[in-house]
């Protein structure tokens, strides 16, 4: 008959009975550390740990492996840090140097956080966050850029992505605030970036039509074309039609240099 209470003080032997589902497989020694090859799939929150001083191992380094004492947990403001940089600084500034190098190949040795308290245009990784972001660490600290971004800066996802400059380069875009007409080469607005199909055009043509009707030959380098033979050139832009050659070889082209 088993007792009604538990006792008090924990066994000292182990139970002999094995497990009635022992598992096929042994099991593998966990990484300590995050993967260095980017996974396609976002990061689980539960999985995104954050530095902590590792007084009871070495004592000589931070890790993130999720093994802080339940007191760190408890408290992640006063002992946790979303850098390796930081919690080194903070708790073994006298070997700094050896404490920032003794995770060999880690990749996440800082965290992203929604930079609201500064330029407000996307994630940093410096490890200056508010403490209650550490605190509240699943939804505002974040091993990739992209997944931060995506949480907190979908309307402004190319900038917080630090997309290069020449992005979209290659389409055309109304320069209202310089020189007031279609042009491409880059420089447009953000703005026009985070939303490409509806400002940025394929062509000249398309651009100005869009948006310097009122000037329409201006607008396509000064042209003397009429505005209908314009708009029939353009509707049969990048089709094929044949060329007869005297020679009689004959072939196709799209160059949009068709006979009216």
């Amino acid at each position: 008959m088993p007792s009604s209470m538990p006792s008090s003080i924990p066994s000292e032997m182990p139970s002999s009975i094995p497990s009635e589902q022992p598992t096929s497989q042994p099991s593998e020694q966990p990484s300590a550390q995050p993967s260095c090859t980017p996974s396609m799939a976002p990061t689980n929150p539960e999985t995104t740990f954050l530095f902590y001083p590792d007084w009871a191992g070495t004592g000589e380094g931070c890790r993130n492996d999720g093994g802080e004492p339940a007191y760190m947990a408890a408290n992640p403001s006063t002992y946790l840090s979303t850098s390796l940089v930081a919690c080194c600084q903070t708790y073994f500034g006298w070997i700094f140097d050896s404490c920032v190098g003794n995770l060999p190949g880690i990749c996440s040795r800082a965290l992203f956080y929604p930079d609201w308290e500064g330029a407000n245009q996307g994630c940093i990784d410096d490890g200056n966050e508010p403490e209650y972001m550490r605190d509240n660490a699943m939804g505002l600290l974040f091993v990739h850029l992209a997944e931060c971004c995506a949480q907190h800066y979908s309307w402004n996802s190319l900038v917080c992505l630090n997309a290069p400059a020449t992005l979209n380069s290659n389409l055309y875009y109304p320069d209202w605030e310089g020189d007031d007409t279609c042009k491409n080469g880059g420089g447009q607005p953000d703005f026009m970036n985070n939303n490409p199909n509806l400002w940025m055009h394929t062509t000249l043509r398309a651009c100005c039509s869009a948006n310097y009707n009122y000037k329409l030959d201006e607008c396509n380098g000064g042209s003397s074309t009429s505005t209908s033979a314009m708009s029939a050139t353009s509707a049969t832009s990048g089709l094929w039609y044949p060329v007869w050659s005297p020679s009689g070889n004959d072939y196709c082209e799209n160059d949009g240099n068709q006979p009216q």
